[in-house]
């Protein structure tokens, strides 16, 4: 399998300094840096069992979407999606709606990210962005990998593949039983175009793009933040603060 390894944040590679990652998980949210590290497992799973028919893309940037595609996967059998995660817990899906098991109440509530919702809407940004540089494909069901092996998931209905630690094996046996859609000219082209794609600012009238829903941001105008992160500079402005007075104070009893 031919991998083509793109990285939003620092050089290309898997080395990432400790402030590439300070930058990662602030842009991208805190299980940035453990999703990163769950993709590369995925990625040699996968490469010890696809031929190089097959053609892997990594944190594909697509214009109008606030987060890179972490893997599209491009072959004979068309272009599909992999949503990866290392979260841990126990899951249940209802219709596209994604809830965590709080062990404490023994019960289940709404998490975010919405990770079934987010592989979908990726899933359909790499379908509409091929539309507009020529490619009219069928969308191929979204994958979303989760990289823990304890990770329990209830769902009966499922609007993605969910694909655990130990079913690589499986996912890509059902590759090879898919009929061909796409010729070695049509999987150079695409990977080119997705290989070349760059983030833009979403337009005002492409919410349906957006990532992030507009509930998990709250800011002014242009200037949005996820709740984490203005807890974050809430924090921050504190501590700065309390630095000024004490410094004040010792300048003053100096004098």
């Amino acid at each position: 399998m031919k991998v083509i390894e793109r990285s939003p944040i620092g050089g290309e590679g898997s080395s990432k300094s400790f402030v590439d990652r300070i930058k990662g998980i602030w842009q991208f949210g805190l299980s940035w840096d453990q999703d990163v590290q769950a993709q590369r497992v995925l990625i040699a799973k996968l490469g010890k069992v696809l031929d190089n028919s097959y053609t892997l893309i990594s944190n594909v940037a697509i214009p109008g979407v606030s987060l890179p595609v972490p893997l599209v996967l491009i072959g004979q059998t068309g272009v599909q999606t992999l949503y990866v995660s290392a979260a841990k817990g126990i899951f249940r899906i209802k219709g596209d709606n994604w809830y965590k098991l709080d062990e404490k109440n023994e019960s289940y509530k709404p998490s975010r990210p919405n990770l079934v919702r987010r592989t979908m809407l990726m899933s359909r940004a790499i379908t509409e962005y091929l539309k507009e540089n020529g490619y009219f494909l069928d969308e191929k069901e979204a994958v979303l990998y989760f990289s823990q092996p304890g990770v329990y998931i209830d769902a009966p209905e499922s609007p993605v593949r969910l694909l655990q630690s130990d079913g690589v094996d499986g996912y890509t046996g059902s590759l090879k039983e898919e009929s061909p859609v796409l010729d070695a000219s049509e999987i150079q082209h695409i990977t080119e175009i997705l290989t070349k794609s760059k983030p833009a600012l979403p337009k005002r009238n492409e919410d349906l793009r957006s990532l992030t829903p507009p509930s998990e941001t709250i800011g002014f105008g242009e200037f949005q933040l996820k709740v984490w992160q203005w807890i974050i500079l809430f924090v921050l402005t504190i501590l700065m603060l309390i630095t000024v007075i004490l410094t004040a104070v010792i300048i003053v009893n100096a004098v």
